[in-house]
């Protein structure tokens, strides 16, 4: 029988053991989710963008986006804001509560890419690079 890595399944497996261990530390040090921290360092980058451009430089869907902006709204880490030209639009604004957490868990988040790395050499980490990206341009 020859050996066959089931890249595609792996990959989820990865995907879903890693944020399950995420969101809960972030949970229980912040009160949120990945995914909204995701949508605060959108903003924390480029504020003022248009939640359709958040959406996607996050990897999400706007309707995914919308209950995490809510959210995030409710607990007074960003604001909302129609768009000034087109008032169907929504423009995302960072608040200064989201913008002290972000400065909060950035040295979190870089502790955990090290330690996901942490048994790799340079040239195994610049293949798993190599890798996700390639498996994040696939869709």
């Amino acid at each position: 029988m020859t050996y066959s890595f089931r890249a595609y399944y792996s990959l989820h497996q990865a995907h879903s053991a890693v944020f399950r261990a995420a969101d809960k530390a972030l949970r229980k040090q912040e009160g949120i989710q990945t995914a909204h921290q995701f949508v605060l360092f959108v903003l924390y980058v480029e504020d003022g963008l248009p939640s359709a451009i958040v959406a996607s430089r996050a990897g999400m869907s706007k309707s995914r986006l919308t209950g995490l902006t809510n959210t995030l709204e409710d607990k007074g880490l960003i604001r909302k804001q129609r768009g000034e030209k087109d008032a169907r639009q929504q423009v995302l604004y960072i608040a200064p509560e989201g913008r002290a957490l972000i400065e909060r868990t950035k040295d979190w988040v870089s502790e955990m890419n090290a330690d996901l790395l942490a048994d790799f050499d340079e040239r195994e980490r610049m293949t798993i690079e190599k890798f996700l990206r390639r498996a994040a341009s696939s869709r």
